[in-house]
């Protein structure tokens, strides 16, 4: 294991991406949302991702110009198209118009079509409650989960994110309508590791714990028909209300490298003092919060948390501490640093 400070490893990402095409702000946002990632212990969807956007770059599925461009526009409502380039762009650019016009609206919805993997859906919905509004955010993905019922996959493991101020840590809501999302297969495998029975089915529709199966065949839907049909309204707001691509019809991260992925997203910030004041919100969300974790804990269980904040504790922790990167990842990043000029250490 490595140990590197958040600003060492975003100066890197931002580095490297810059060498790659990318403009030198769009490099710095595409950065800071993977660095955020491995901050939260997030890391399948931190700084070990930058390889596959590399490729993808290099292969020509990607554009590395902004071409994030306002379809329509209302009071409380836009349609974006991200023009196929990296999707931290495009999806900054959704959440901050969001942000921007729900403070004269109230509240506003963002759609995007034509983008590409966003890294974790809480980024974006942390943005919201920075601001002091009610964050939502989420994105289809390659299909992964069949339809209950079905041993076909269909949906991808479409993320939710919800967030919210407090007056502490942000209570903020990030899950996959699956066991796990792919990106833990994904890490495992590079890392050679198994992954626990009941995560995923290989091809045949058996439990597998080896990751290279299981990426293979589906992910399992949690609570049987409840995430199969979170993970097909999901496709909905992101797929069809974008007017975009949705299960089947998006393409794969990893397995193909000649057709952009065609993935959407939906975003929503809520503007909490046009509904009640933002401090007093504060004051009963930590009321809630202090009620929760001090309700009787059953035996083995040291602690409540609440949505969000072993992440955001752990963010903390390595602000002040660094970020431990495996070998394995230390190895690829060393790898891309060498092909771009760039060192890591």
């Amino acid at each position: 294991m490595r140990c590197f400070t958040g600003e060492q490893l975003r100066s890197y990402c931002t580095q490297v991406l810059t060498r790659a095409g990318i403009s030198p702000t769009d490099a710095a946002t595409v950065a800071d949302c993977l660095v955020d990632a491995d901050l939260s212990g997030v890391e399948s969807h931190g700084v070990s991702r930058l390889s596959i956007y590399l490729q993808r770059l290099d292969a020509g599925v990607v554009e590395k110009e902004n071409r994030v461009r306002v379809l329509s526009e209302s009071p409380a409502a836009l349609a974006v198209d991200a023009g196929n380039c990296m999707g931290a762009v495009g999806a900054t650019f959704a959440m901050k118009k969001c942000i921007e016009k729900a403070a004269q609206a109230g509240s506003c919805w963002a759609t995007v079509k034509s983008s590409n993997h966003f890294g974790t859906a809480a980024y974006y919905t942390k943005m919201a409650a920075s601001a002091g509004m009610i964050g939502i955010a989420m994105t289809n993905v390659t299909a992964k989960i069949a339809p209950w019922g079905s041993s076909d996959a269909y949906m991808g493991t479409n993320p939710i994110s919800i967030a919210v101020p407090s007056e502490g840590l942000p209570v903020v809501l990030d899950m996959a309508p699956s066991v796990v999302a792919m990106g833990k297969l994904i890490l495992a495998q590079k890392l050679g590791k198994s992954i626990p029975e009941g995560w995923a089915l290989g091809p045949d529709g058996k439990p597998t714990t080896d990751p290279a199966v299981g990426r293979k065949g589906t992910l399992v839907p949690i609570g049987g028909p409840k995430g199969s049909g979170l993970a097909i309204f999901v496709d909905i707001f992101c797929g069809v209300l974008s007017g975009g691509e949705f299960g089947p019809h998006l393409n794969d991260l990893y397995a193909d490298m000649v057709n952009p992925q065609g993935v959407g997203h939906i975003f929503c910030a809520i503007d909490i003092s046009k509904f009640v004041p933002l401090e007093t919100f504060r004051s009963r969300i930590s009321q809630m919060s202090e009620e929760i974790k001090a309700l009787h804990k059953n035996p083995g269980v040291s602690e409540i948390f609440m949505p969000g904040e072993i992440e955001c504790r752990r963010h903390a922790e390595r602000l002040e501490k660094g970020i431990e990167i495996s070998d394995a990842v230390y190895a690829e990043l060393q790898e891309i640093g060498a092909r771009y000029g760039v060192s890591l250490s």
